[in-house]
């Protein structure tokens, strides 16, 4: 075993475990695996923002919990106050911000690390490698 499957190992372990990136070939794996940087959130930060633009990035939930959340403004007498309106809560193996990585557009939502979390990221080129590559990949992700 080389140096570099040795250490790709527990990277593709993970894969292995989630739907459909356990059923890509190998080979895409592989290339998943090498091209994904680890990435640590603390309890209650913001991974990314609506204003920060256009995402260049899939995030995978390696540990950890995810939301995604809206702001909404609430009227309350002559006062307005922010309240929190949760969309979405990710746990493990979920794949995001799918649309707005395919769609060249910022996120919709806020997304934050509900306690201390652990993603993988895969940049923007990588990505489009590996949808123009893997028909199972590409098929899941234009299915989201």
């Amino acid at each position: 075993m080389t140096d570099t499957s040795r250490a790709l190992k527990p990277v593709l372990t993970f894969l292995r475990q989630y739907e459909p990136l356990s059923q890509m070939l190998v080979v895409h794996q592989e290339y998943l695996a090498m091209y994904l940087e680890q990435v640590f959130y603390a309890e209650n930060n913001d991974i990314f923002l609506p204003q920060d633009g256009v995402t260049d990035c899939l995030y995978i939930i390696k540990n950890g919990c995810v939301s995604g959340e809206t702001e909404q403004r609430m009227r309350s007498d002559e006062m307005t106050s922010p309240v929190k309106n949760l969309k979405e809560k990710m746990a493990p193996g979920h794949c995001f911000p799918i649309s707005a990585l395919v769609n060249k557009r910022a996120v919709n939502f806020q997304h934050r690390a509900i306690k201390s979390t652990i993603c993988y990221r895969l940049r923007k080129s990588h990505f489009e490698y590996l949808m123009r590559q893997s028909i199972i990949f590409h098929d899941f992700i234009l299915k989201q």
